[in-house]
């Protein structure tokens, strides 16, 4: 299953939500996920999950983190790459794309259930997603489709044409935003239609804010299993500008039982498992 998350506008918190979602689906349930950016070259996902302290170049990465051997990449021959997207972009055929293959060129968060796919470390120009090397992206995220039960897209809020196919291929659409009024009864006046099941999702979320996720499912008639929120939350806000947005997650949840992250821990669990249920991976 393909769950896709975007925003219209920039600045949504659509990486975040992605990861706390993605996160509480694995501590909550006994399933495997896969969190992949939406683009070719994009290192923010990956930031909300590995330490800071621990990011270093590409080229100090030991062969052991990966299981890959370096490779020439692309055309470019500007430098050498020894794992994530870009490897399994210089795959031949879609055999090659084993399940081994696919998870050794990967970044492991919780063990043998959810894993990272590194983005390029090439920049990305104007038409970087006519590159006949990214042309074979089709066939990497159906392959790491297979291996998952879940491949969770982080898009951003990016508008290129790969971003649009993503969304239109996607289950689900999980269509980020924040708790304002303009941009609310806007979006929801005049929606995105897309062929998959689409969810809305509240970011930076309060429940003492005039519009609360109830009075919006009211003024909008919005269906109960559509609207999600992730409250703001000020623990988590801090693991992520860590890279440890898992740990953040897991201690909310494990403290729910003391009263303490009781809003958040409700509200995202809440939305966690519509997401879910809506793509089919739980019932």
């Amino acid at each position: 299953m393909k769950i896709a998350f975007w925003s219209e506008q920039p600045g949504e918190g659509t990486t975040f939500n992605l990861a706390v979602t993605a996160c509480t689906a694995v501590l909550l349930h006994p399933v495997s996920v896969a969190v992949v950016s939406g683009g070719y070259h994009d290192e923010n996902l990956e930031r909300k999950f590995f330490e800071t302290a621990n990011s270093y170049s590409l080229m100090e990465k030991s062969d052991q983190d990966y299981g890959t051997d370096p490779v020439l990449a692309a055309e470019t021959e500007e430098f050498f790459v020894n794992r994530g997207l870009e490897c399994l972009l210089r795959k031949e055929c879609r055999e090659q794309l084993t399940e081994l293959t696919v998870k050794a060129n990967m970044r492991q968060i919780v063990r043998d259930r959810m894993y990272c796919l590194p983005a390029s470390m090439k920049s990305e120009q104007e038409w970087w997603y006519q590159d006949n090397l990214f042309q074979r992206i089709g066939r990497v995220m159906d392959a790491v489709e297979s291996y998952f039960d879940a491949v969770f897209i982080d898009c951003g809020s990016r508008q290129d044409d790969y971003a649009q196919k993503i969304l239109k291929e996607s289950d689900i659409c999980v269509l980020n935003m924040r708790q304002d009024r303009e941009h609310i009864g806007a979006f929801y006046r005049n929606p995105p239609k897309y062929p998959g099941e689409t969810f809305f999702l509240l970011g930076k979320y309060f429940e003492d804010a005039l519009y609360t996720r109830e009075n919006l499912q009211r003024l909008y008639r919005v269906e109960y299993e559509r609207l999600g929120a992730v409250p703001y939350n000020p623990h988590l806000q801090a693991a992520d500008q860590m890279g440890r947005i898992k740990n953040g997650v897991r201690h909310c949840i494990d403290q729910e039982i003391a009263g303490k992250h009781l809003e958040f821990t409700r509200e995202v669990v809440r939305a966690t498992n519509l997401i879910l249920r809506l793509a089919g991976v739980i019932a």
